[in-house]
């Protein structure tokens, strides 16, 4: 039987989400060892997509295969039992064999969220960021509205070419949201490259706080630069929100 589940996670303590070969805590591997437990059988979990060391998400998608048919609910329930605090499954699905949580992706919403203030607060350190300089809203939303569309991202990943097989991603939506405590920005896409969306960030908080200009970001995108993005945004504040799947 093949389950998909939805999964949220404090990533600020883990080694990103994917299992390395000498880090020694990770997302994925906490998770199939719970499997594990429950299961008791060898369990490998794929996921939509990895998220880097310190990223948080309120969405991730994973499969598994299991040779038991159990209840969605008993899946969750045992699962969460023998997870940390940290680590939280939302829901549980059975679904067709052929589903991929990976492969079957439509688009993918990544949330960063920004605290514009001199005084950090010690309890929301690991969840935002924040920046003391002033942030021109209007000028951060005229950056982000230049990634809207099919561009070349080469000048905003840190994957090698021999990494990927292109560099060509579509930005569906980007959108700047201010509340009373807080700014931020959602980006949906139809796929994302390594740091790309802490790239991205990085160069509109750029232009937003009158260190860069807008032909800066227009000129990395259209490959006239010779140098790649060199403002990255911190991880804590990083989000993956959602992961959104087609009818096959």
């Amino acid at each position: 039987m093949r389950y998909q589940c939805i999964v949220a996670y404090d990533g600020y303590d883990y080694f990103g989400y994917q299992i390395q070969n000498h880090e020694p805590l990770t997302i994925q591997q906490v998770i199939q060892e719970a499997l594990q437990k429950l299961l008791k059988e060898k369990i490998c979990i794929y996921a939509s997509g990895r998220t880097d060391r310190k990223v948080h998400a309120l969405g991730q998608v994973f499969h598994f295969d299991t040779s038991y048919d159990l209840k969605e609910e008993s899946i969750q329930k045992g699962l969460n039992s023998f997870l940390p605090q940290s680590i939280r499954i939302l829901k549980v699905n059975k679904v067709k064999d052929t589903f991929h949580a990976r492969y079957d992706v439509v688009s993918k919403q990544y949330l960063y969220r920004i605290q514009n203030t001199a005084l950090d607060n010690p309890f929301l350190s690991r969840y935002v960021v924040f920046i003391k300089e002033p942030i021109h809203i209007d000028l951060l939303n005229q950056a982000g509205q230049l990634f809207v569309g099919e561009h070349n991202f080469k000048n905003f990943t840190t994957n090698r070419e021999d990494e990927v097989s292109t560099f060509i991603k579509k930005i569906m939506k980007m959108k700047v949201k201010v509340t009373k405590k807080e700014i931020q920005i959602l980006f949906e896409g139809s796929g994302f490259l390594r740091s790309m969306v802490r790239l991205m960030v990085g160069a509109m908080l750029a232009v937003a706080t009158q260190k860069k200009d807008l032909t800066y970001i227009q000129s990395l995108l259209d490959l006239s630069s010779l140098e790649k993005c060199s403002y990255k945004a911190p991880p804590q504040g990083l989000y993956l929100k959602k992961v959104n799947y087609g009818r096959r």
